[in-house]
């Protein structure tokens, strides 16, 4: 009994990972790298194809709505994140997780707030208790200190939610010294076609080549651009011995936000020093 109990616990924590781990990949290109004071302003125009019936709707603002789902040994999760940017670069996240170690109820959503104007700072949202926590960001963090080794392949090309993606597989090695090791295949289906403002669109592309190590070693960028598969992360996959984790975009939406997403509500309170 204890044996399985160490093997579950294992498993929860590794799915964990995995789901942070997407989450991070996908939302901190955006989070911590799209709210720049450099980032080239057009009016909120993007500069991808025009809109197509995947991404309706009208407006300067962008609404990407993913989700996720993990399974392991005795244990899943289930998640929705809803994406919201606006045409000044502000951003926002709000991710809804369901998971069978929680009893399956629906938790407290996470809500993460960005401006443009404070590009390493984030902002947690708490509103069951009506309170905020700032997050300074530190782009040492970023480096996990793995060694990773990977190889990656053009699997082809696929529709999603109506935009064609290029799909590659990628198999990589993480380890660090003698004390940790682990193998895992990550599949990407990116797309060009996904609506982005410019300035969002240029500062994913230098998150990725810089921090591709999240899941992958940092050479796979340069070959996955030599081979088409590039743009927004329309889905992902993450298989490795203990359990996989998969997110995906399933809606796209252009829309005219209100500034108030963006702000801390006048009558929320700060709690410092918890995250």
């Amino acid at each position: 009994m204890a044996t399985n109990k160490k093997i579950s616990k294992k498993n929860k924590i590794k799915i964990m990972k995995d789901v942070k781990l997407l989450s991070l990949f996908i939302l901190s290109a955006v989070f911590l790298f799209a709210c720049s004071g450099n980032t080239t302003q057009n009016s909120g125009k993007d500069t991808a194809t025009p809109t197509t019936p995947s991404a309706s709707g009208s407006g300067d603002d962008m609404y990407y709505e993913l989700t996720t789902t993990a399974s392991g040994k005795d244990m899943s999760i289930n998640g929705v994140t809803k994406m919201f940017i606006s045409s000044k670069g502000n951003m926002r996240s709000e991710m809804n997780m369901i998971s069978s170690f929680k009893g399956n109820k629906n938790a407290e959503p996470i809500i993460v707030i960005a401006h443009s104007s404070k590009p390493d700072e984030s902002i947690i949202i708490d509103d069951s208790a009506k309170t905020y926590s700032i997050n300074h960001i530190d782009r040492g963090d970023l480096d996990t200190k793995e060694k990773t080794e990977s190889t990656v392949t053009k699997v082809g090309e696929e529709k999603i939610l109506g935009f064609n993606c290029v799909h590659a597989k990628i198999i990589s090695k993480r380890s660090i010294g003698n004390f940790y090791s682990m193998a895992d295949t990550v599949d990407i289906w990116r797309s060009s076609e996904v609506p982005m403002q410019s300035g969002v669109k240029d500062l994913m592309n230098q998150f990725e080549s810089r921090t591709g190590n999240f899941m992958y070693s940092k050479e796979v960028w340069d070959q996955l651009k030599q081979m088409g598969c590039v743009g927004f992360m329309v889905k992902t996959e993450i298989r490795n011995k203990d359990a996989s984790t998969e997110m995906q975009l399933t809606k796209v939406e252009h829309r005219n936000l209100p500034a108030s997403m963006f702000e801390i509500p006048a009558e929320y309170k700060e709690v410092k020093d918890t995250y």
